[in-house]
């Protein structure tokens, strides 16, 4: 689909041992102006690399790059690229209405990296050259599954995507779900050596340029080449059917393209963009007219760009429309490019593909607007390949993967040039199912279980620490909270979440939720962390989450809570069965240790002081009323800690000692029990002697009695491994109505087992 606005290349991080030779990095998103006054790239967004060095500002007009003048974005882009890290760049720019000059030295692309996985820069040949291929392998030794991802038609490198890209979205979801993926740049682009200009290559070259990347992904050992998906998000929806029906892949995601030959989408998509940039009906209809023959001359009767330019009010609409350039190219590519488009077969190839198909349509697409469209990709796969296609909607949702809104505010956004602003509103909905069918489709029946082993990491805000704690009431309702004495809520799975509470001065240690209305927040207290001043230790919600209120109690005072534990006493009410609801909630990380209870739901709380039995609580696990474990520290000087667990049968008025090790510096941290015995708690030491092991697990067979300790002397990599992020505080699993399991896991980032 035609992109109204071009971004320049804004690029991240990569490996060192790649063969091609890394290029230079611009750095900042760039805009064609041309007017009487002034012609130049315009910069929207300055974030990296030379155009950082240069000290450009937004909103500066780039004149000239060396002796160059530009009349394009992709101009700009080819000269600079001329430009090897280290050599000297010049510009001519036009800042505040005067004409300055700035130099700095090109800045070389860093290498691309991943949390969730190895970034692997690779190369393919194709037409004499080599093309930049990258390839994000998830921490794995199996065979896995793979998602060749095809980007819309824009000239623009696929590498170092910002976090925030929603290219970079659709890549990370896939990969967070254990995919392998591969992105091979266009002909010219990134690193590419020795191959055509993008701009100059035509459609069928680009169809070869990514079945050279399908090829490439099919050759890699690790990857299960029976379970291949092709995403296509735009063009890239015409492209990946003229791969899969030539190519056995399992599936095929394609979001934002068209069925329609290009002659009566363009019309068509002028006729809607007009009418959204505000013209009046009889307006848009002549100006639709006014193209319709130019429309038809060029893409149904093959006339010539140049012949037709020779009649000035054609050429007129040309260059003004159609961004025609006089040298043989519209919209920024080889003009035969998007006449290919009017001759290629593309529900031939929707028939002729036999692998499963996924069509998706936002609702707010001003581009690829015609749901007809989507809906007719289907209907034609499914009547040659009964039940093989699937359609998925996304209101609110444009082009871009943006919950926008309407299609007229996806289009003012747009038009206004609020880049960040659709980028920030990425609607994650979009990849997650998406990669959810995918799982259905490479795994088979087995496609659930497959995606309830996968974490991924949920769009929540961005927190530099770890993250405390977690609860869901069900599979779609659920709270989170932070140090920043934030409360988010979300009522889709995770899916987005809204900001409920934040208060200055609180750090958030834990929280519970007894139903939809009714919950309880813990503060760890002051004295331990920095710019903590609220020495209220629990709050409670009626309300689920609208207002939170302090949580009065009877008893020892309470410093701090690490962690709040909810169990149902089943009794019979009236004849009926029903739930006596019991809280219990402990702490703290830094001494002292006690214990909150309420036994009416709620209403009312005690405590007692913790003291006598040991000096720090983190977790505790209640099993029924009377029965349970925290998770402690024998000392609150961590030079001298044991870790420690103590049982409880009767309710947490007496503690029996049921572990504790002879190691200083130890704690324990949280407890898990999948089963009613089998129960884990995890220890951490804290020694500074680089020879002695950080990570123990206290494993019980018997319901807390009596504990074992285990150790991995190898960071873990002799058990299978799951990325949760850089840290993870807390992991809940649930099992919803139908026993399928769920779960969440929060620390830096909020993961969720789907």
């Amino acid at each position: 689909m035609r992109y109204l606005i071009v971004l320049a290349a804004m690029l991240l991080a990569l490996r060192a041992d790649a063969q091609l030779e890394r290029k230079s990095q611009w750095g900042a998103r760039l805009e064609y102006v041309s007017d009487t006054l002034i012609s130049g790239c315009k910069v929207l967004k300055v974030t990296a690399g030379t155009a950082v060095a240069l000290k450009l500002k937004d909103n500066d007009v780039i004149l000239k790059i060396g002796e160059a003048s530009l009349g394009s974005t992709e101009e700009f882009m080819a000269e600079f690229l001329k430009y090897p890290p280290g050599r000297q760049v010049r510009l001519a720019v036009m800042r505040d209405k005067k004409r300055i000059s700035l130099e700095a030295k090109a800045v070389a692309r860093p290498w691309e990296t991943d949390d969730n996985a190895t970034v692997l820069y690779d190369e393919a040949e194709y037409k004499g050259g080599k093309l930049r291929v990258i390839i994000n392998k998830p921490f794995k030794e199996e065979k896995m599954p793979a998602m060749l991802f095809i980007p819309g038609y824009t000239c623009n490198t696929i590498d170092g995507l910002t976090s925030d890209h929603p290219y970079k979205r659709i890549v990370d979801a896939y990969v967070d779900a254990g995919y392998v993926t591969l992105r091979i740049e266009k002909s010219g682009l990134g690193d590419s050596k020795n191959t055509p200009p993008c701009e100059a290559c035509d459609l069928m070259d680009e169809i070869e340029n990514f079945e050279v990347g399908l090829k490439k992904l099919k050759s890699l050992p690790y990857v299960d080449t029976s379970r291949i998906i092709l995403f296509g998000h735009s063009m890239g929806g015409i492209i990946a059917p003229a791969i899969s029906a030539r190519h056995q892949v399992a599936g095929v995601v394609v979001y934002g393209t068209t069925a329609k030959s290009w002659f009566e989408y363009q019309l068509e998509m002028y006729r809607v963009q007009y009418a959204l940039a505000g013209m009046n009906p009889i307006e848009v209809e002549q100006s639709v007219i006014e193209q319709y023959d130019l429309n038809y001359r060029y893409y149904v009767k093959k006339e010539k760009l140049e012949d037709l330019a020779k009649d000035p009010k054609a050429d007129s609409v040309l260059r003004m429309v159609w961004s025609y350039d006089g040298k043989g190219k519209i919209y920024s590519r080889n003009a035969e490019y998007w006449r290919q488009i009017q001759d290629y077969p593309h529900l031939e190839n929707w028939k002729n593909t036999t692998a499963k198909v996924l069509v998706q349509f936002g609702e707010s697409d001003f581009e690829a607007f015609s749901k007809a469209d989507h809906e007719q990709i289907v209907n034609t796969v499914n009547h040659f390949h009964p039940g093989n296609a699937t359609l998925m909607t996304y209101p609110s949702t444009d082009h871009y993967f943006a919950k926008s809104g309407t299609m007229q505010q996806a289009y003012d956004k747009f038009a206004s040039r609020k880049i960040q602003q659709l980028f920030d509103e990425y609607n994650p909905e979009v990849g997650s199912s998406a990669v959810k069918w995918s799982n259905g489709i490479v795994f088979g029946e087995n496609g659930i279980q497959a995606a309830e082993k996968s974490w991924r990491k949920l769009n929540t805000e961005r927190y530099p620490g770890k993250q405390d704690d977690i609860a869901f009431i069900n599979e779609n309702e659920g709270w989170y909270v932070n140090g920043y004495g934030s409360i988010y809520h979300t009522q889709n799975g995770g899916e987005t979440w809204e900001k409920q509470l934040e208060k200055k001065g609180t750090f958030f240690r834990c929280i519970a939720f007894i139903d939809s209305l009714r919950g309880f927040a813990g503060t760890v207290g002051t004295d331990y962390f920095p710019g903590v001043t609220d020495t209220i230790p629990l709050y409670g919600t009626t309300d689920g989450g609208k207002t939170w209120l302090p949580v009065p109690y009877t008893g020892p005072y309470v410093k701090g809570l690490c962690a709040i534990d909810i169990v149902g006493e089943l009794f019979i009410n009236r004849g009926t069965a029903d739930y006596k609801i019991h809280v219990f909630a402990a702490g703290r990380v830094g001494s002292p240790a006690n214990m909150m209870e309420s036994h009416d739901g709620g209403l009312t709380w005690t405590s007692r002081s913790l003291d006598q039995d040991c000096k720090m609580v983190f977790d505790v696990d209640m099993f029924d009323k009377n029965n349970g474990i925290i998770c402690a520290a024998s000392d609150e000087d961590t030079e001298k800690s044991n870790a420690l667990i103590l049982k409880t049968s009767d309710g947490g008025k007496t503690w029996k000692k049921v572990y504790q090790s002879a190691r200083p510096f130890e704690l324990t941290w949280k407890a898990s029990f999948p089963t009613a015995n089998v129960g884990y708690v995890t220890i951490q030491s804290y020694n500074p002697d680089p020879n002695v092991k950080k990570q123990r697990i206290a494993k019980t067979i018997d319901g807390g009695n009596t504990w074992s300790g285990y150790e991995t002397k190898d960071g873990g990599k002799s058990w299978q491994k799951v990325d949760l992020g850089k840290a993870c505080n807390k992991i809940r699993i649930y099992k919803d109505k139908s026993g399928k399991t769920y779960g969440y896991a929060i620390g830096v980032d909020v993961m969720k087992l789907d």
